[in-house]
Order: structure tokens, then C-alpha cells, then sequence
């Protein structure tokens, strides 16, 4: 196809003659000569080894500046991610007003019961209770469990969005203070939750395929099930750059983008992604062990506190895992509004 040729007589303040990014394709660079787009291009993100400047960072130094960049702007990250917390305990509360008015009132007494010592369902007076227990499920009593749900999934992106503005402002020295970063991450809010919506129904729609073959034509298992394990490799190195997209980058379709900005470093970067996950998850599941324990052995209010200190260090390890995918997005070459 015949690359579009723009033209503006008497206009002085076009861009001067320089490499810019392809409008047509973000994973090259294209010349501009000062008033029309030119045949010449150049590749941005490939061909280009791992230790190369303006390559992607080793895979131990993208761990180590990844937690001395949230080291260093943790006070941005900290007033995110309590914003965050809070809409979860919130969200919390709300799903309870919910269930207590769905239950006429007998969350309290379920929770009692339940909560003894020994209980395990059989006691007769126990299956009696539970047997004549009735629920009232108007429309209305689901309006709080609702609201705390949406909350949360508003302030999951807006922390998704500030955080990676964040991190990419430390690395381009920009960094914006933090009321900035929560107003401009409210404005990437919607995008971020379509890609949220697109990415539910891609994978449920591939684990619906999988479920109805087995059931109404098991041999066409052979094909799906390669083929939905080769999919959620791919999505692992795509998606997070799709996030960071929607959150920061151009104002065009996520995914298409993120995939060509791993285009030709697929490997490197689901490499790096992997470590990064994989520190993450380490110490999500020592951290849960021991409060676990902790929780179990004294009080409701011991548990409590265990339950909180949890939700404080998955929300700081959230904040860990965005600016990792923050900083990997401006190592492949993504660019920043």
C-alpha cells in the first residue's frame, strides 16, 4: 500500500528533518524531512544485543533497579498503594453488608459457628441451622457488594497507571509528584479496564473451547490444548507491555502495540518477566506462611492484624511487579505520553 504523504504549505512550525517513530509501524524508525514522510526506516527494538546500550537490562539488574527504583520514589508508591488498600478493605466491608443482607442477618451467627473449635459440618444441630437458613436475594442487597467491587477494580488500575508514570518519570528524570500521577493515571482509567475486559474474554472464551471439546469432541483436544499453553506463554510477555501501553503510551490499541515492542526479544523479555515473577511469588509465599501461622495461633484480632499485614506487603509486591513491566517497557522502546 502507498504510504500516506503529508503536506503543509506555509507552516513553520512542523518538526525539523530527523528519525521518528513510524506512524505506521512503532517498531520502526522513519525519516522525516521536515514536511513529508520519507521511504527510509530503520528497526527501533531488534537486532540489538541484551548488554547493548539502549538494550534490555541483564536479568539480575532489572531485579536490583527495580526494587532501587521503588526504593527511591517509595513515597509516591507508598501513597498509591494505601490508596489501593484501603479501596480492598473497603470493597471488604461492602461484600459483608452484602452477604449479611442476603443472609437476613445470620452472617454473625454463620461465622460463630463456623469458627469454633472442631467444627466440621456434621454436628446434627449444626446441618439443622444451616438447613433452615433463608436468603433474600432482591436486586438490592447486591447494590453495596457491587460498589465495593467496581472501587476496586478503578483503584487497581489507577495504582497500575500511577505507579508505571512513576517509574518511567525516574528513568526519563521527570519524575511527577504524586497527586499528578493519580490525576493523569484517572484519565488512562477506561482504557485500562477495557484491556482488563478483553483480556477476561479472550481467556475464558479459550477455556470455554477447551471444555466444550472435551465434552462434545475430545479428539480436538489435541490442537487446543498446545494451543492455548503456547497462547498464555505469549500473553505472559505481552500483556504486562499492554498494560504499561494503556498506561502510559500512545494513544492506539494496546496489544498490537505491546506485541511488536517484544517482537524479536520475545525470549529475553518473557525471560526477565519470569525472574521477576518468580521473586515475587517467593516471597509472597514465605511472607503468607508466616502470618498464616501467626493468625492461627492467637485471637480474631491477631488474625485480623495477619490478614492486614498480608494485603500491605501484596500490594507492596504489586507496586515491585509494575515498575519491573515499567521498566522493561522502556527498554524495548515504548513510548510515554
Amino acid at each position: 500500500m502507498r504510504d500516506q504523504v503529508i503536506r503543509v504549505a506555509g507552516v513553520s512550525d512542523l518538526p525539523p528533518a530527523d528519525w521518528y517513530a513510524d506512524p505506521e509501524d512503532e517498531s520502526q524508525y522513519r525519516y522525516w524531512d521536515g514536511s513529508s514522510w520519507t521511504e527510509h526506516r530503520a528497526p527501533r527494538h531488534s537486532e540489538q544485543p541484551d548488554d547493548a546500550p539502549g538494550g534490555l537490562r541483564g536479568p539480575s539488574k532489572l531485579v536490583a533497579d527495580t526494587f532501587s527504583l521503588a526504593g527511591r520514589q517509595w513515597r509516591g508508591c507508598a501513597a498509591v498503594a494505601v490508596i489501593y488498600i484501603v479501596s480492598q478493605i473497603a470493597a471488604l466491608v461492602l461484600v459483608i453488608i452484602s452477604a449479611n443482607d442476603i443472609l437476613l442477618g445470620e452472617l454473625g451467627e454463620i461465622f460463630d459457628r463456623v469458627t469454633e473449635p472442631g467444627f466440621d459440618g456434621t454436628d446434627p444441630e449444626d446441618e439443622a441451622y444451616f438447613e433452615s437458613l433463608d436468603v433474600d436475594l432482591a436486586p438490592v442487597n447486591f447494590v453495596p457488594a457491587v460498589v465495593g467491587l467496581l472501587a476496586l477494580w478503578v483503584a487497581s488500575n489507577v495504582m497500575q497507571a500511577a505507579i508505571t508514570r512513576i517509574a518511567l518519570g525516574d528513568v526519563n528524570d521527570r519524575v511527577p509528584s504524586t497527586s499528578e500521577a493519580l490525576r493523569q493515571a484517572m484519565t488512562r482509567v477506561p482504557r485500562l479496564m477495557g484491556l482488563d475486559l478483553i483480556a477476561i474474554v479472550v481467556f475464558v472464551a479459550a477455556a470455554a473451547a477447551i471444555v466444550f471439546a472435551g465434552i462434545g469432541a475430545p479428539v480436538l483436544l489435541l490442537p487446543l490444548i498446545p494451543a492455548f499453553i503456547v497462547g498464555f506463554v505469549y500473553a505472559v510477555a505481552v500483556i504486562p507491555m499492554a498494560y504499561a501501553v494503556a498506561s502510559v503510551g500512545p494513544r492506539t490499541w494496546s496489544l498490537p502495540y505491546g506485541a511488536r515492542l517484544v517482537r524479536g526479544r520475545f525470549w529475553a523479555t518473557l525471560g526477565r518477566l519470569l525472574l521477576v515473577f518468580l521473586v515475587l511469588f517467593a516471597v509472597s509465599l514465605a511472607v503468607g506462611l508466616v502470618f498464616t501461622v501467626a493468625g492461627s495461633s492467637g485471637g480474631l484480632a491477631l488474625e485480623l492484624a495477619s490478614q492486614l499485614v498480608q494485603a500491605v506487603v501484596s500490594a507492596g509486591l504489586a507496586v515491585v511487579g509494575i515498575v519491573a513491566a515499567a521498566l522493561l517497557y522502556h527498554d524495548l522502546g515504548g513510548e510515554s505520553d
